[in-house]
């Protein structure tokens, strides 16, 4: 795996687990006021297999199942190792806010109610961009990592039905990371995606979803 190709994905993962930990907490609460998350809903969106008993199964299992490749455990173990296999990159101090995360979700998989634990991992992730903000100098591999948790954030707000008011403002954000990268985007995807954010066209949000989607191969 290239170094580029690492970059992104740690830009990826950082951001499902951020955003899926959010979800995941919401569906928590819902549970606490005796309301029954719709979480085949959830699984059906993001094409996830839908393995669980009930809601309650699901909460646990989709936050900490390792052996669930859709799993946020699943996913921070990718940011994790991608993290330190970066580390020169990134730096020591920037990896050790993904260490901590990474005991935060170990944490909270053994609490019964870990809302506080999780929240810790949101936290961590938060420091973790701050400190890579600070650490990585070369504006290319910053935009790369970013230019990751930007198309992972629209693939989840495209799937999720999710801040969709600001769609455009996000798809402006790709254009101007991937333009500081050495990136080579598909021509067909990238065009789409300028059109529907620059030009103000009307896409179908499914067109959108594969224009984000197939926009790199890394």
């Amino acid at each position: 795996m290239s170094k580029q190709n690492r970059l992104f994905w740690l830009g990826r993962y950082a951001e499902r687990v951020y955003v899926t930990t959010q979800f995941l907490m919401q569906f928590y609460d819902a549970l606490l006021d005796s309301t029954a998350p719709d979480y085949a809903d959830f699984c059906r969106r993001l094409g996830a297999e839908n393995v669980y008993r009930d809601a309650e199964d699901f909460c646990r299992r989709y936050l900490f199942d390792g052996n669930q490749p859709c799993s946020v455990r699943a996913s921070m173990d990718a940011l994790l190792g991608n993290g330190m296999v970066l580390r020169e990159t990134i730096t020591s101090p920037t990896l050790s806010y993904l260490q901590l995360a990474d005991s935060a979700m170990d944490l909270a998989s053994r609490s019964e109610a870990p809302g506080v634990e999780l929240q810790w991992v949101l936290d961590d992730i938060m420091a973790f961009r701050g400190s890579f903000d600070e650490a990585v100098d070369l504006d290319g591999v910053r935009n790369i990592t970013k230019t990751g948790g930007t198309v992972e954030r629209l693939s989840l707000m495209l799937r999720l039905d999710w801040q969709t008011d600001r769609l455009r403002q996000e798809m402006r954000k790709l254009l101007n990371r991937l333009y500081k990268t050495d990136l080579n985007a598909e021509p067909k995807a990238l065009q789409t995606i300028t059109a529907y954010a620059l030009e103000e066209a009307d896409v179908p949000a499914p067109q959108l979803l594969h224009s984000v989607e197939g926009l790199f191969v890394v």
